[in-house]
Order: C-alpha cells, then structure tokens, then sequence
C-alpha cells in the first residue's frame, strides 16, 4: 500500500525547525500547548451549572 503524500505538507513540516537536533519530537510543544488549552477549557467552561473539574 503506497500513501501519497501532499508537497505542500512535506514542505511545511520539513521548514519546522529543529529536525537535527529534535528529529520527530521537534513536534512535541505543539501537542502539549493544545493540551493545556484543551485542559484549561475544560475546567473553566460550564455546561448548566457542572464543569468538567467537579
């Protein structure tokens, strides 16, 4: 099975610095940033009158 692959992603991701040094884990701040602010919304929105903290 052969995956296409778009230039225009391979171009973008190989522009992101850090590949010597980081290799693939150059990626890891991005995951954890959307992490945080996945987790700070959880405990501030409401949904009635429960959030996700309890």
């Amino acid at each position: 099975m052969t995956i296409r692959r778009s230039p225009t992603i391979k171009r973008f991701l190989d522009k992101w610095p850090g590949k010597k040094y980081l290799g693939i884990y150059r990626f890891l701040p991005i995951f954890f940033v959307l992490g945080a602010s996945l987790e700070f919304s959880m405990i501030n929105w409401q949904v009635g009158e429960t959030n996700f903290c309890m």
